[in-house]
């Protein structure tokens, strides 16, 4: 019997990077997953490997989102759990950054998190207990050069993360993950430069870049009853970075 046995659990971003790390740990733990994805071919890759069903669906459609979470709800007989793991990134220093850049990056990685738990929240309400995972960033406690946009709406998933622990206690609990420079298609240009890798890695207290495993930890330990006490948490994969 694995750790998350029974759950049904809703996974964003799951065609790649740390959406698609997480799908493949839940199903090794026992869980039942609906993955969605806007690369419908890509997230139809993770859930071959994950016994899951798999919907091509963009988090920044609401009408979209409504619709898909329906039928995942319908598949899986209810969701007690969602990890919020799809975002964009554009970095560009804020006097270059265009405005339908900032729309999509706020579209995607803040309005996508909110669609998708607004649609969700009557079947988590229905369930026993469920919890929430939003997979939000350094970059939102913390300001760093060419980063105006994405900080912006990674800081609104943090401290709308925080209300959610608050207004949907205490059988729904939200907690957010914020990742320093994990290493993922996200973050190619930076792991595939030596020299850029170098400074990041410095810049580190562990002095290394992070893995998906790294997340993936966070996400199970805030999927299962070994955070049973923790909603409205801020919790740092960064290896040491954002409190240096």
């Amino acid at each position: 019997m694995g750790r998350l046995s029974d759950r049904r659990i809703v996974i964003t971003g799951a065609a790649s990077g740390m959406g698609r790390a997480i799908a493949l740990a839940f199903h090794a733990e026992g869980a039942k997953l609906a993955l969605l994805d806007r690369n419908a071919d890509g997230v139809a890759l993770t859930a071959a490997q994950a016994d899951a069903d798999a919907f091509g669906c963009d988090v920044a459609n609401r009408a979209e989102v409504a619709d898909v979470i329906a039928r995942a709800a319908q598949s899986l007989g209810g969701i007690d759990g969602v990890v919020n793991a799809a975002g964009i990134l554009d970095i560009k220093p804020a006097d270059e950054l265009t405005p339908e850049s900032w729309d999509r990056m706020i579209a995607v990685n803040l309005t996508g998190p909110f669609n998708i738990v607004h649609a969700a929240l009557p079947h988590l309400r229905a369930a026993e207990w469920a919890t929430i995972v939003n997979i939000s960033s350094v970059s939102g406690v913390m300001p760093m050069a060419g980063t105006s946009g994405y900080s912006a709406s990674k800081a609104g998933v943090l401290m709308w993360t925080r209300c959610l622990g608050m207004d949907l206690g205490p059988h729904i609990r939200a907690n957010a993950i914020l990742p320093g420079v994990i290493e993922t298609e996200m973050t190619r240009y930076l792991s595939e430069n030596p020299e850029h890798r170098a400074a990041a890695e410095e810049r580190v207290a562990l002095k290394r870049l992070g893995d998906t495993q790294d997340i993936v930890r966070a996400a199970l330990f805030f999927s299962t009853e070994d955070s049973a006490f923790t909603t409205g948490a801020a919790l740092p994969v960064d290896g040491g970075f954002s409190w240096r």
